[in-house]
């Protein structure tokens, strides 16, 4: 494991919780003043017993400490496996807690009639508002 990331987003109100996976054994990467981690998510959502596995990105922390950078999960990003799980895992101890693997095909339906989620990542004064037309969305960038 990498790292367990628990409302990262500033606000506290992240809708679920993401475990970030590293794989065994991997060191970071150092480039461009950066320390690189190739890492696969697990998205658990905060309002029913649901996950999602998100694909392989990089998470970079600045050498200095004066800064960071990851990647907010989106329905994109979704996957059936994580690469190095090879032996399926994951699904199963999530399963063993009561948690069901969101399938990809599934997160990535639209949601009906024209329905949008308000998400915290969305501002009725920005130009460019996220709001959510998934139903990984709906599940996992709720705002209450």
């Amino acid at each position: 494991m990498f790292s367990i990331e628990d409302s990262d987003y500033g606000s506290g109100w992240a809708s679920f919780v993401e475990i970030r996976l590293a794989r065994r054994g991997a060191e970071p990467e150092i480039r461009d003043g950066y320390q690189m981690t190739r890492y696969a998510s697990v998205v658990v959502c905060r309002i029913a017993p649901l996950a999602a596995l998100m694909k392989v990105v990089e998470a970079r922390v600045a050498l200095d400490g004066k800064g960071s950078c990851g990647y907010l999960p989106v329905s994109d990003d979704l996957v059936s496996a994580v690469p190095w799980d090879t032996r399926q895992r994951i699904p199963e101890i999530l399963a063993n807690y009561g948690y069901q693997i969101l399938a990809p095909e599934i997160g990535r339906l639209r949601l009906p009639d024209g329905l949008g989620v308000d998400t915290l990542l969305t501002s009725k004064d920005e130009k460019d508002c996220y709001i959510g037309h998934h139903v990984f969305d709906a599940w996992f960038h709720w705002m209450d």
